[in-house]
């Protein structure tokens, strides 16, 4: 399944099925805003944007100046288009650098992975970066902690380069890099997760079929018997720096 066209069908949905915690989100937002010391000087990139919530709490958390969520979904960005305390661009991420729209600081956040010729990519946000700007990467390990049944974990390491492979090619550009590992652990309703695998919340689930989601939930039924479910993310932030 194409992935623009998966969010498409899932957009609509999207905010309500994220079951991610407050806590969780906070803990999100917190790093991002330390990592790249974001302030009310800066214009925000936020690559792959999706719904916009994430830029719109950035942009009132760290009093910025512009926000910018770069979406190539159009039904993701309609609904980041009702936000109106930021602007909301359906575009790819080679096609934004295209348009010489200016920034400070860019975001990507669980998508770097969807970007083709990321060296190419990277060659050219350095040279839009001013001075001291910074290009944020949350990614994740190939190796995923989610409660995924073992075909979902399966196809996460198929679609997941190793994160070395990013620091190597930030690096070659000009980048200095700084890697920082961290760990977020919240409690769900079993009902909850599995509604979020059941409307394929991640892109990696988009190849999986209805009978096939519903079989992985009763592999993973056999494993969690509470009512609960703990999800363990763990995220890696890679923050490159131009100087």
């Amino acid at each position: 399944m194409d992935n623009t066209n998966h969010f498409d069908s899932i957009a609509d949905v999207f905010n309500r099925i994220w079951y991610f915690s407050d806590d969780y989100k906070d803990f999100v937002i917190k790093h991002i805003i330390g990592d790249m010391s974001l302030s009310h000087n800066d214009i925000l990139a936020d690559i792959g944007g999706g719904t916009g919530t994430f830029t719109s709490r950035l942009m009132n958390e760290a009093n910025l100046r512009k926000a910018y969520c770069i979406e190539p979904s159009s039904a993701m960005c309609d609904e980041a288009s009702k936000l109106e305390n930021i602007t909301a661009l359906c575009s790819d991420a080679h096609t934004f650098l295209t348009s010489k729209t200016p920034f400070t600081k860019m975001l990507l956040k669980e998508v770097i992975h969807h970007i083709p010729e990321r060296e190419s990519f990277w060659q050219k946000a350095y040279a839009m970066l001013p001075n001291g700007g910074k290009l944020l990467i949350i990614t994740r390990p190939q190796h995923i902690a989610f409660p995924f049944f073992a075909a979902a974990k399966e196809a996460f390491v198929r679609n997941q380069p190793p994160h070395e492979l990013f620091e190597n090619q930030l690096k070659a550009c000009g980048f200095e890099v700084i890697t920082t590992q961290r760990s977020h652990t919240f409690t769900l309703p079993k009902e909850s997760w599995y509604e979020m695998l059941r409307h394929r919340f991640m892109s990696d689930l988009g190849v999986f079929s209805d009978q096939e989601i519903e079989e992985g939930i009763k592999e993973i039924e056999q494993i969690y018997t509470e009512d609960t479910i703990d999800i363990i993310d763990n995220l890696i932030f890679i923050t490159a720096q131009r100087r």
